[in-house]
Formats: C-alpha cells, structure tokens, sequence
C-alpha cells in the first residue's frame, strides 16, 4: 500500500483508542498524525448555540470544524467519538469511525446518525455485535472487542496485606451506587467506591468510603497507582449499573478486574458480548437488588477458594481474548481492508 496521510481524530476519549491510534502511527502502511479537539479556537456562545441546536451532544462544533480542515490533506480519518456531520461533504476524504450503539428514531438532517450521513462512511469499527448488525446496512462493519493493558494491570498480588476484606467500585455512568450503599449494611466488608459526587447517597454506613471523582480531570482523585494497589487488594470489582439494555457501561472496568485477577459482580450491561456469570469469572446481580449484591460478597468472603477460582479465569480470558496486540491488529486489517477493496 502507498503511503497516506492521515489524520486522527482523537479528542478527550478512552485511552484504548489511542493504542489503536499509535499501532496507526508506527505502521509502514500510514503517514499519521492526530487532529485534537479544540485546535481552532470559536466563540464560546457560538460553539454553545450551534452544539445546543445542531449537534446536541453526539457531535460538536470544535469537533467538526477540525476534522473539516484536517480533511483537506488527509485520506481517511479514524475517528474516535462516533461519525462526523460533516463527513459526508468530504471530497476525497475517508471516514472510519467508532460505533457502539444504535441510534435514536427520526433524527435530523444533520445529526451524525442520519441515513445520508451513515451511508458516506467508509467502514464502522463496531464495539459490540449489535451495533455491527445495525451498521453493516451503510457501509462495511467489524466488531472488534475491546482491550486492557495487561502490563499496567498485571495480575499480581500487591506485596501490602489488607486487615479488613473490601470491595471496589470505580465509574461514572449508568452506575447505581445507591443499591450498592444499601448492600453494605448486611455485608460483612467494606466497600470503596470511587464515583462522582452526585452519585453519591444521603447516607453512608461506616463501612463504605467514598472518593469523589466530580473534580476535572478525574485523575486527581486517586492516582493510577493507589488504583492499581486497590485493585491487587480487594476481594472483588463490584459494577452496579442501572440495567440500560443498549449500553456498554462497565466494559472497561471490568476488563481491568479480569486482568487484575479478581471476580466481577456486577449487573447486566447491555449489549455486551461477555458476562461474567457465563464464562465462570464471577456473578450477575438483579438491577436494584442489594439483598443480591450483600449476599454475592459474603459468600466470597466465607470462600476464598471460589474467589480466586474466578479470578484465574478471568485472568486467562483476557491473555487469550482481550490483549492489545490482538485490539491494534483487527483494527489495522479492518482499515487496511476497507482502503484496498
């Protein structure tokens, strides 16, 4: 293949992407480089109007006029946050974006996810098997299954020693902490949670700490370190979400359980390929029921044996299945196809 110029559009989005982006970047096959967002500065009550009645919060202003000039020079654009309004006015541009749900009913004309705009696509990498289903009608399709860096989260047992057994929950959306809150009054742990602030319930039993994430960026909260210390530690991952069957909320999190070793409890999440009851790496818990979460966590407390028994299957799931050479290489052999067909 020729060597291309390409941009990347990258934005304030998941660092996986950026692994992907970087394979990209290294590969003899692109000449690459990254299109962040806010690169050209516009008005603040410009870019509020236009987002408010334009693009309401698929897309933004920023987004597209980068993408826009970008386009001039570039083959094809990966972009990260969902297709671009724009695209489809790109002369000899590509796009190549991230899908993970299917969209709403009667969008506007406008709007990212409009049939005119779908079809201008040149491929959609799809994070689950739905979304791949719905998109392969506009353009070619992929479901390529998410990834976890197995270095930063090695799997090994932290050299400290916990004196009380605890369970760890960490996210923002779609999460339901005030059931997890109300477990912890008949569990025999404690539960650390860290989630935004105004997640958090009234009240807080003594077993459970909690750390404010609601400050920008969430980093300052707790650090990748103590995270990781926390993770070797506990006794499980706990994501208690709110059931939305077309989301992939907790996707992440989990993957960073299974490569840290530990069960999952957690309550079903959409649209997602794998779950940890089926694969025997940990349990699935009723959306709204804390009799379910107490009851989960005691019994790993009582039976270490059977925690660890799901942590070693989690562990070996995601070496086979969930490694970043695997993420980085569907992806280039998607692109590259796509480009050659």
């Amino acid at each position: 293949m020729q060597s291309r110029l390409t941009q990347i559009n990258e934005g304030k989005y998941p660092k996986h992407h950026y692994w992907a982006s970087n394979e990209l970047i290294k590969s003899s096959n692109f000449d690459a480089s990254f299109c962040k967002n806010g690169q050209y500065n516009l008005p603040q009550f410009f870019t509020k109007a236009i987002n408010r009645f334009l693009f309401r919060g698929k897309s933004d202003i920023g987004t597209e006029v980068d993408s826009w000039i970008a386009a001039k020079n570039a083959d094809f654009i990966y972009s990260v946050c969902g297709p671009l309004s724009l695209s489809r006015f790109y002369r000899n541009c590509q796009v190549f974006p991230w899908v993970f749900r299917t969209p709403e009913t009667g969008v506007a004309n406008l709007d990212p996810y409009s049939h005119a705009n779908l079809k201008k696509q040149a491929g959609f990498l799809c994070l689950t098997p739905k979304a791949e289903k719905y998109f392969s009608q506009f353009a070619p399709s992929k479901f390529i299954p998410w990834c976890v860096d197995t270095d930063l989260f090695d799997g090994k047992p932290s050299k400290s020693q916990v004196k009380k057994p605890f369970f760890l929950a960490t996210g923002k959306t779609g999460r339901d902490y005030e059931t997890l809150v109300k477990a912890a009054y008949t569990t025999k742990a404690e539960i650390r949670i860290i989630g935004p602030n105004d997640q958090k319930p009234s009240e807080i039993p003594r077993n459970v700490m909690w750390i404010d994430t609601s400050i920008n960026p969430p980093d300052q909260a707790i650090d990748y370190q103590t995270l990781k210390e926390w993770y070797a530690l506990c006794t499980a991952v706990c994501i208690p979400l709110n059931g939305d069957v077309d989301d992939t909320c907790g996707y992440t999190n989990m993957l960073e359980a299974m490569a840290m070793k530990k069960p999952v409890l957690m309550s079903r999440s959409g649209c997602l390929q794998i779950d940890p009851e089926s694969r025997n790496f940990g349990m699935l818990i009723a959306p709204q029921d804390y009799h379910g979460w107490s009851e989960s966590m005691n019994r790993l407390i009582d039976d270490s044996t059977f925690a660890n028994s799901f942590g070693e299957r989690a562990r070996e799931i995601v070496e086979k299945e969930f490694k970043i050479e695997r993420f980085n290489r569907e992806v280039n052999s998607f692109i590259s196809n796509c480009l050659n067909a």
